[in-house]
């Protein structure tokens, strides 16, 4: 770090691991270094503070946040020898031992539940004094990456109350906390802010915590309603629900508030009563069904994005072909497999003999996706000529990101068109005909504005 201790003169960067949750906490972040008058670097060699959101929830992810903070002290080592790194959430949080002994080249550390403290933690730590909003007064705010896209993650809770036999998430991030309207309300006044007079206005939001379906469908409708008033707002989409029977009541929703994209993601986990049951989950399988026959019976094109844990303890061939089968009975539009990883500290973990390899675990994982590709092929090629409005994400020299409704930013398929002679920019919405489906993006035509 330079000799400076005024906040106005110094940078930070901040590297988020992990899942779309972890978006949303880093903006807390983000907002708690410019309203002390931090300013934002835009390359992590050229920061005074390198700050990494980490994830634990697996194997990968554990290894992903290890890696990264090495590549971080390398970039200290070579390029920045006054910069100090720092650990921050979930990894810290279930490791916190561990880390201070294997990882003694890290300044500093911060758990899961101090996010929007950061920026004054850090301060304090290493007494610098902080000049207030001179950042946001700048209107530098606008060059971070995020305010270039035409989306926001809102937080609706926090923590979760359920104790799935894979999941170290509650031990984590504690107990369920719901967010009333004026906290998602200040979220989003948050992000617009930090976005500056040059970001992309805020289309579509993304409602997020770690079990949506906990807040109840009135607390949920009461955050719908309310986003639903606002104009320029002309999507909102939820994540991370739990297959619950609250969640046929929260379909109602759709038929209700026409924002609501089309588009229902619920992870099931696997669909085996047996697995089910060991993991500590629902186990009534016709529940999942009658929940996507309820999605497509509001709206035919309705899309469902689940994922599966495969390798579970317990899941033998006719566990497995129970995958199978669930796939190629129900139209299932997004699916994200992953391997089953053995966590210390999990109920599975520390009860549970693990009964499949990696090698083993691989090759189911290939073989559903093998089927689901092939099944999503069937259903996608079906949409060709037909026209529906899609948001631009990004916008090149010759040819257009886009997405339709029915994707998530960043975990579902996108639209490529060339550009042509429309100029088209960040966040506008035009009508695209659908003309090509590889295997995982389509191929448009933009319909020509008028």
């Amino acid at each position: 770090m330079t000799t400076t201790k005024n906040s106005s003169d110094l940078t930070f960067y901040i590297e988020t691991l992990g899942c779309p949750k972890n978006r949303a906490d880093s903006r807390k972040m983000r907002s708690s270094f410019l309203s002390l008058g931090y300013k934002e670097a835009q390359q992590a060699e050229n920061a005074d503070f390198f700050l990494i959101n980490s994830c634990s929830f697996i194997r990968e992810a554990q290894e992903e946040t290890i890696q990264t903070v090495f590549d971080a002290l390398k970039i200290r080592e070579k390029k920045s020898p006054t910069m100090k790194v720092g650990l921050i959430g979930c990894f810290v949080e279930r490791f916190s031992s561990e880390v201070k002994k294997e990882i003694p080249e890290l300044d500093f550390t911060i758990g899961t539940q101090r996010y929007h403290e950061v920026g004054g933690l850090i301060s304090e730590k290493f007494g610098i004094t902080t000049t207030g909003h001179a950042a946001l007064e700048r209107e530098e705010v606008s060059q971070n990456p995020d305010s270039h896209k035409p989306f926001s993650w809102l937080r609706i809770a926090q923590g979760c109350n359920r104790h799935c036999a894979f999941c170290i998430i509650p031990q984590i991030r504690g107990p369920l906390k719901t967010y009333e309207i004026e906290a998602v309300e200040k979220q989003l006044t948050e992000e617009k802010n930090l976005r500056g007079k040059n970001g992309i206005p805020i289309q579509e939001v993304i409602l997020v915590s770690q079990d949506t379906i906990s807040q109840g469908v009135e607390a949920i409708e009461s955050i719908i309603a309310h986003l639903s008033e606002k104009e320029d707002i002309h999507w909102i989409r939820l994540q991370y629900l739990f297959p619950d029977r609250r969640v046929l009541d929260l379909l109602k929703l759709w038929e209700k508030y026409p924002k609501l994209t089309p588009y229902l993601d619920i992870p099931f986990q696997h669909v085996s009563p047996t697995v089910l049951k060991a993991m500590k989950r629902p186990s009534d399988v016709e529940l999942f069904s009658e929940i996507i026959g309820r999605a497509h019976s509001i709206r035919e094109d309705f899309e469902i994005r689940t994922s599966f844990i495969v390798g579970f303890p317990r899941e033998g061939i006719k566990e497995f072909n129970a995958l199978e089968n669930f796939l190629e009975k129900h139209r299932i539009d997004k699916l994200a497999l992953f391997r089953y990883s053995h966590e210390k500290g999990t109920y599975a973990g520390d009860k549970l003999v693990e009964t499949l390899g990696d090698e083993e675990k691989y090759r189911r994982i290939n073989k559903l996706r093998e089927q689901h590709i092939l099944s999503r092929k069937k259903y996608a090629t079906g949409l060709i000529g037909k026209t529906e409005m899609m948001i631009v994400d990004e916008v090149g020299r010759a040819e257009v990101t886009l997405r339709r409704a029915h994707d998530a930013p960043e975990s579902d398929e996108v639209v490529m068109a060339l550009l042509g002679k429309n100029k088209l920019q960040v966040g506008q919405m035009p009508k695209v005909t659908i003309k090509a489906y590889t295997e995982y993006a389509f191929i448009g035509e933009i319909v020509p504005l008028l």
